[in-house]
């Protein structure tokens, strides 16, 4: 609920926006505050989307399969890992 103070804290700062702005510019710095608050909401949701998409892609995917060490070598290593450092 709005009381009647903050109706005159909220015309102070207008007024104290128009003055340090001036009538020209306070629309520009509207637009600008807008377009910048739709842009952050898109890349939150954006985000959000994502996150949601690689979670449900972590259910999906099979663990890479572990292959036995043959007696003449090391043992080979998984696709996309480093093999063991040597002894």
């Amino acid at each position: 609920m709005i009381s009647p103070t903050h109706l005159v804290l909220l015309a102070f700062l207008f007024m104290l926006a128009l003055v340090v702005f001036g009538p020209k510019r306070l629309p520009e710095l509207g637009n600008s505050l807008g377009r910048a608050i739709q842009e952050f909401k898109k890349a939150s949701s954006s985000t959000v989307e994502e996150l949601k998409s690689m979670a449900a892609d972590v259910g999906t995917t099979t663990p890479p399969q572990q292959v036995a060490a043959s007696p003449d070598g090391p043992a080979p290593t998984a696709p996309g890992t480093a093999p063991p450092p040597p002894r």
